[in-house]
């Protein structure tokens, strides 16, 4: 008998007990490790001898040992920073030494580390063991966002420039604070007295709201913003308030109307005062429309119908640049009473009526062949109507209709809200045009004209209806209640000035508060400042041959010849998983079978000790006998 074999095979035996114990144990040591893979050691036996026609096994070698990436059970935490993969793929890292990303792992347990890379005020996404997080950077200002490299997370968000100031203020109505003789607050105004620019006896009410200019980038450390205040006072006219909308004289540097000069506190009676204006209100209080001028840098408005801004057609609210930083333009905000611009109105000179005796006006749905003008004259079938004029862009229009009675007078404002781009209706029979956009409006109705359906004219036909006006007749334009009220408009009632409400929506430079992730691995800074802004995007990696990973420690693999190069790409697509955050991917090693496996590795241990001894002691019984 050959008994050295069986001591050579009870110690590989023993040997590759030792190897799935080591497995074993560390899988029951990486039982809370995030995403750790589970080991797998795999065995062959050896059939190295051959005794004649028979092969005699020589043992057991340990064959490999591999992992099982069976996706572990997610877990939800209370850090944004912790991301977990659902699906195929590995989370790319750099190590900290190395020039290549070439580390890949499951755990997604990151962190923000400050970057000590060229980029200002940013974060990297880091591992627990300091590798650098792969991806798409796209808010980075020093790399491209086409070329993987290092995550990077702004740590502060840029500020946003005011665009819009609403107010909503009660001023005052009491006559006895008009003015005897007008004094306007723009001649009250001096910036060259930085401290006190404007006597407080000039003026009855003011207001302060914060404002903020445009971002002065990364390498400034402070934010750029003032308060706005803003001055009321009365003027000579009952129902009528004039303001005056201001920002500190030295901090006001705006370009004057496009060219390289700016204001100055030093020079410009007019520096810090940026836009002029007089509030008109009902007799009931109401605002029913506004007037404004900008203010020049000597500081002299000419308050008059020549020098007053329109509003662009379109656009609801007056606007007033302002400049806090020296900026190459000037920022631009629209101020808001409260209301809104109705738009242009055009009414016919005269009504129409359904009876010759002018007591009942027409309305839409009223038929062609009861329609009767003031004086009592019908309307006949054929007559033509013509409309000259010009829609509210100021494309000239000339459109004529031809009298149908089979048609109701609603026909003919079908034509007209085609012809002049308006809207088209018949208000206690008077026949409205309203433009579709609110601010500068040229529409209108220059020339109205009628013809029989011979072609007689009321020159010579006296009978022919003139239904909404005579021969010729122009349109009225409406300039009363220019604006329409809400429950938030200024007014002007008796009782004391008060502000109802004020907001402005620029914002000061934000701190990130938190990240936010979508399924496609979008990376977002959750901001002090409000605005979610995206900052980079993950890149995953995924292989041919998962079993051919290297592990590298760290709960990191590296890539073999046998498993091939790595894919990359964007969760979500090109079958990789996606990514969520507030998540982490808990290790996949199963701690029952783990423990099933101690109880087998030591059985077996115990067999191949056995088998050890039980060969020595046949080998010492021979022995005897040999002896003896």
């Amino acid at each position: 008998m050959d008994f050295l074999t069986s001591f050579y095979n009870g110690i590989s035996g023993v040997n590759a007990m030792s190897h799935q114990l080591n497995v074993t144990a560390n899988n029951v040591a990486n039982v809370n490790t995030s995403a750790f893979k589970a080991g797998q050691a795999t065995f062959a036996d050896r059939l190295d001898t051959a005794m004649g026609s028979v092969l005699v096994g020589r043992g057991v070698q340990l064959n490999s040992i591999g992992a099982s990436f069976a996706a572990g059970s997610l877990e939800n935490t209370s850090k944004s920073t912790d991301m977990a993969l659902s699906g195929a793929g590995f989370f790319v890292m750099r190590d900290p030494d190395a020039l290549a990303a070439d580390r890949y792992t499951r755990n997604g347990e990151f962190t923000l580390t400050p970057t000590l890379g060229p980029e200002p005020n940013a974060y990297n996404l880091t591992s627990p063991v300091g590798q650098y997080v792969q991806g798409y950077n796209l808010s980075s200002s020093t790399v491209s966002p086409t070329v993987v490299s290092d995550i990077l997370i702004k740590k502060t968000s840029p500020q946003s420039a005011t665009t819009q100031v609403n107010l909503s203020i009660n001023l005052e109505d009491n006559p006895e604070l008009s003015e005897s003789v007008n004094t306007p607050l723009f001649s009250s105004w001096d910036g060259r007295n930085s401290s006190s620019p404007i006597p407080a006896d000039s003026y009855e009410y003011s207001t302060s709201i914060k404002i903020y200019g445009s971002d002065p980038g990364p390498t400034s450390a402070n934010s750029l913003s003032d308060y706005l205040n803003i001055y009321f006072d009365s003027t000579a006219n009952l129902n009528e308030k004039e303001f005056l909308v201001t920002c500190q004289p030295s901090l006001d540097q705006r370009l004057v109307n496009g060219s390289a000069s700016r204001y100055s506190s030093a020079s410009d009676k007019g520096a810090g005062a940026l836009l002029y204006g007089i509030l008109h209100f009902s007799t009931t209080g109401e605002l029913n429309n506004i007037e404004c001028w900008d203010i020049p840098p000597d500081g002299n408005v000419v308050p008059d119908p020549t020098s007053m801004l329109t509003l662009p057609r379109g656009e609801s609210y007056f606007n007033f640049d302002y400049n806090l930083g020296g900026a190459a333009i000037n920022d631009t905000s629209v101020i808001n009473f409260g209301n809104t611009p109705r738009p242009q109105v055009v009414n016919s000179p005269t009504p129409s009526f359904s009876s010759a005796n002018a007591s009942q006006p027409i309305n839409a749905s009223s038929s062609w062949d009861s329609i009767f003008d003031s004086q009592g004259n019908k309307v006949k079938d054929g007559d033509i109507i013509r409309f000259q004029g010009r829609s509210g862009d100021g494309t000239p229009q000339d459109y004529s209709y031809s009298v149908d009675f089979t048609q109701s007078i609603e026909d003919l404002l079908f034509g007209l809200q085609n012809q002049f781009a308006c809207k088209a209706e018949i208000i206690n029979g008077t026949l409205t045009l309203t433009d579709t956009e609110v601010g500068a409006s040229q529409l209108a109705i220059d020339s109205l004209s009628y013809a029989n359906a011979t072609g007689a004219t009321p020159a010579t036909a006296t009978d022919i209806a003139e239904i909404f006006g005579s021969q010729g007749a122009e349109f009225i334009v409406s300039a009363e209640s220019r604006y329409l009220g809400n429950s938030l408009t200024t007014t002007s009632y008796a009782s004391p000035s008060a502000i109802i409400y004020q907001r402005q929506n620029g914002t000061d430079r934000g701190l990130l508060q938190a990240l936010r992730l979508d399924e496609q691995g979008n990376i977002f800074g959750q901001y002090s400042n409000g605005p979610d802004i995206k900052q980079a995007q993950l890149v995953l990696a995924n292989f041919n041959s998962l079993q051919g990973l290297k592990t590298v420690g760290g709960n990191s693999f590296a890539a073999t010849n046998e498993s091939g190069l790595a894919t990359l790409g964007t969760p979500g697509f090109g079958g990789l998983g996606r990514v969520t955050n507030n998540t982490l991917e808990m290790s996949n090693v199963d701690l029952g079978r783990e423990m099933t496996n101690l109880v087998m590795t030591q059985r077996a241990f115990q067999a191949n000790s056995k088998s050890i001894t039980t060969a020595d002691e046949i080998y010492q019984d021979l022995l005897r006998l040999l002896r003896s």
